[in-house]
């Protein structure tokens, strides 16, 4: 008689206790977060004072990210960054540069073609606006690159998936949090919110992707500021997220053609990251 194999289970007690922490230390962090908050002023008057609110509120919500990674999870949070602990700059600016070219140049042309959907509206004060524009959008950018791409990503183990077939799924993973993220978004109501959720869709797989090729969350966070901050700098629209001071108010920003415009700008921004991803490693 042949002796009949014992299957050994798909996960360890180690690896079984990694998943079972790391499933419910993102509902930690919000707990956490929610709580410290209820002792956080919350009234104010202006959208300057909304702005420095929101900042305050960010930076409470990372420093209770971090303290849940590295205390809670016992994992180094540099490496949430990078899975060298360093910061790469190159994929930063390369992420940085061509979105924010794509996307300011490409609304600019659409406000060529289509001038009755745009108003110049910028106020007083413009400098210290854009300053404080800066400041939420880059604590806003990294707490969700953070969230939606490195816990993913670290999420089975302590190193990126590098099996093509494996990435995927961290891919459509990273995707369905960073839409349900903004589920709360002015935008993503209405008739037309499916446009929204397509492009929050496809930026989180996007950005997920190129996460997972360079091995950090540096060029995602890049390109996720620069389409930010074309937004809070140059072209706002009425159902933002948060009105800010910009150069101009576009009032037809949400449909098929905003959607390609947008998505296109965001896989072009990835391509390039990708094509000088061999150059920057090498250096």
């Amino acid at each position: 008689m042949k002796e009949q194999k014992i299957k050994s289970p798909m996960y360890g007690k180690e690896k079984m206790g990694r998943l079972v922490k790391w499933f419910f230390g993102l509902p930690l962090i919000f707990v956490l977060y929610f709580t410290v908050s209820l002792i956080m002023p919350t009234a104010a008057s202006g959208s300057r004072q909304i702005m420095i609110l929101n900042i305050l509120s960010y930076l409470v919500f990372i420093m209770v990210t971090i303290v849940v990674v590295t205390k809670f999870l016992g994992f180094p949070f540099k490496k949430m960054v990078n899975q060298s602990g360093y910061f790469n700059y190159g994929f930063f600016l390369v992420g940085l540069i061509t979105m924010f070219v794509l996307g300011a140049g490409t609304t600019f042309v659409w406000m060529a073609f289509r001038p009755d959907s745009f108003k110049f509206t910028m106020g007083p004060d413009f400098a210290l606006d854009a300053l404080l524009s800066l400041v939420l959008v880059v604590c806003a950018a990294f707490l969700e690159e953070v969230l939606c791409r490195s816990y993913i990503a670290y999420f089975r183990t302590d190193e990126m998936e590098t099996r093509p077939r494996y990435k995927l799924v961290y891919c459509l993973a990273s995707a369905a949090v960073f839409t349900i993220f903004h589920f709360q978004n002015p935008e993503v109501k209405g008739s037309q919110a499916v446009y929204s959720m397509i492009f929050y869709f496809i930026m989180g797989f996007a950005m997920m992707a190129i996460t997972l090729k360079t091995k950090g969350i540096e060029a995602a966070l890049g390109i996720h500021i620069a389409n930010n901050l074309v937004n809070a700098w140059i072209f706002t629209y009425p159902n933002a997220a948060l009105t800010t001071n910009a150069l101009f108010t576009h009032y037809d920003n949400i449909g098929p053609m905003m959607l390609v415009q947008a998505v296109l700008c965001i896989l072009a921004s990835s391509f390039a990251v990708s094509v000088s991803s061999r150059k920057i490693v090498n250096e």
